[in-house]
């Protein structure tokens, strides 16, 4: 289909010029124009794309799709002027013909509140581990096979970036695809005509109510994942959902292709868990149980903790399933798999305290943290981090502050305040404290140090809402650079150098 056939699929629009016949490449960031190159000029929170439509010409752009008329005039550029809503649309449908992304073999697309990187991540674990190609696209970035993740800026990044992410994974040959798709992206039209297959749910808790309003609102917006399904049952496409989830049902509703369920409390489900116990084994902590499933019963082995690591494991396992896999090759391999980055991971095992850095920052999120700790830091003195970030929904705050009230003593920070006034932001969870054991430190690598400074041997920190992200974001956007792990192994190290291995 040419360029022009596209277009005019889009029935109310303004055409200024000629329609070019051949182009190379589509974008959205008028830096990333080259010659014979479509830019796409998208409304932003911040940024505004028609102001940068001269300068994405200069760079060789032949076409612009465009949402504001401002009566172009250009000689070597077609500008198409389309609804607001449209831009979108039409920019996926552009970018779907420019990188054939439809001849990519599997896309799993991960949706939830909670666990969208660890399932995603663990799929790709699973799938080289099983010794194909894979790669993968969410908070942590964008990875191929075993590269190191490239941070892209948003969960889902925008619909012509994703795609253009497809074509790359087409050229390499790349047999599977999985992403998170955040509720922003459902919403804000990310997602367009990307050829998903498997579509799964991990859960909906308090979170984003600033965009969505409320929770009903927030789980409909989530539920569209699975309506870009479609109704055609001849594609043989799977939503895999968490039935444990009291918004499962809103789910459920908008899916017209096969359901699979996944439980680790109702043994209804299609697969479900039951006899879990999380131990320590060789100083490495390790969590047993059965799974139940459609072909049996299997005893599983992983090296994390917590329950809702075992449900996370279940959404991945079914995924990979669901691509061919023997659930018996996918058991065998549960023991091998790799640390999460920055979720529930342990650092410093040669100190004399323990350590843990996760990226909790809702409530459930900490809620799921101190649960599954708790028999970690029986009898120890808990040190909790945490920091609420700018530009976010804040009203989940005082929730935090009352769950966090569980640890012994709390540092309260920033987590990239943006151009949020940082007392406002702290003090949204210091309201929810239950206790007067805490403190406010403004800047988050002083807090990180603090925390270790007046740690004890024997104390369990946790450095919460940040996981592995190595940047604080400033006013006006000034990204400087910071990271949990490394700021409190760097202070740890220091202060108990003389006390290392003797835990």
């Amino acid at each position: 289909m040419s360029i022009e056939e596209i277009i005019n699929r889009i029935k109310i629009k303004k055409v200024y010029g000629v329609i070019p016949k051949n182009v190379v490449g589509i974008t959205s960031n008028s830096r990333e124009v080259l010659e014979d190159f479509i830019f796409v000029a998208n409304v932003g929170y911040t940024v505004n794309g028609h102001d940068y439509i001269e300068k994405a010409i200069e760079n060789g752009a032949v076409l612009v799709i465009a949402s504001e008329d401002r009566e172009y005039n250009y000689n070597k550029c077609a500008v198409v002027v389309v609804k607001e809503k449209e831009v979108n649309k039409l920019a996926s449908m552009l970018a779907y013909a420019i990188n054939d992304v439809n001849s990519l073999p599997s896309i799993v697309a991960v949706t939830g509140t909670n666990g969208k990187t660890s399932i995603t991540t663990l799929i790709h674990d699973m799938l080289r581990l099983l010794n194909t190609t894979s790669s993968y696209l969410g908070t942590n970035g964008f990875c191929k096979n075993d590269d190191t993740p490239n941070y892209l800026g948003n969960t889902t990044p925008d619909v012509v970036t994703l795609h253009n992410k497809l074509g790359d994974l087409r050229k390499d040959n790349i047999k599977h695809f999985t992403f998170e798709a955040s509720s922003h992206a459902m919403v804000l039209g990310r997602i367009y005509n990307i050829p998903i297959d498997i579509a799964v749910f991990s859960n909906l808790t308090y979170e984003h109510l600033d965009f969505h309003g409320d929770m009903n609102t927030y789980a409909y917006d989530k539920s569209l994942l699975f309506s870009t399904l479609g109704n055609n049952l001849l594609d043989a496409k799977f939503g895999v959902l968490n039935k444990d989830d009291e918004y499962y049902e809103i789910m459920a509703k908008t899916l017209y292709q096969q359901e699979i369920t996944y439980s680790i409390k109702d043994n209804s489900a299609d697969f479900f868990a039951t006899d879990i116990e999380h131990k320590k084994v060789n100083n490495k902590l390790m969590t047993y149980f059965v799974l139940h499933s459609p072909k049996g019963e299997f005893d599983c082995t992983i090296p994390f903790i917590g329950d809702f690591m075992v449900s996370n494991i279940l959404a991945a396992l079914i995924s990979v399933w669901l691509k061919g896999y023997k659930i018996s090759d996918i058991v065998n391999l549960l023991s091998n798999l790799s640390p999460l980055y920055g979720r529930m991971e342990i650092l410093g095992e040669d100190l004399p305290i323990d350590i843990i850095s996760d990226f909790a920052h809702t409530p459930d999120g900490y809620a799921k943290l101190l649960e599954a700790t708790r028999e970690m830091r029986k009898g120890k003195r808990t040190l909790l981090l945490t920091g609420m970030g700018g530009g976010r929904d804040i009203s989940k705050g005082p929730l935090i502050g009352e769950i966090i009230s569980e640890a012994d003593y709390v540092i309260i920070t920033t987590d990239s305040p943006r151009d949020e006034d940082v007392e406002v932001l702290m003090a949204a969870i210091e309201k929810g404290l239950t206790h007067k054991s805490y403190e406010k430190v403004w800047f988050r690598g002083d807090a990180v140090k603090r925390i270790v400074e007046i740690s004890k041997p024997g104390d369990f920190i946790i450095l919460a809402s940040k996981g592995r992200e190595d940047y604080e974001i400033l006013q006006q956007g000034k990204k400087v650079w910071h990271s949990d792990p490394i700021v409190c192994l760097e202070e740890a190290n220091k202060k108990y150098k003389d006390l290392k291995g003797n835990d």
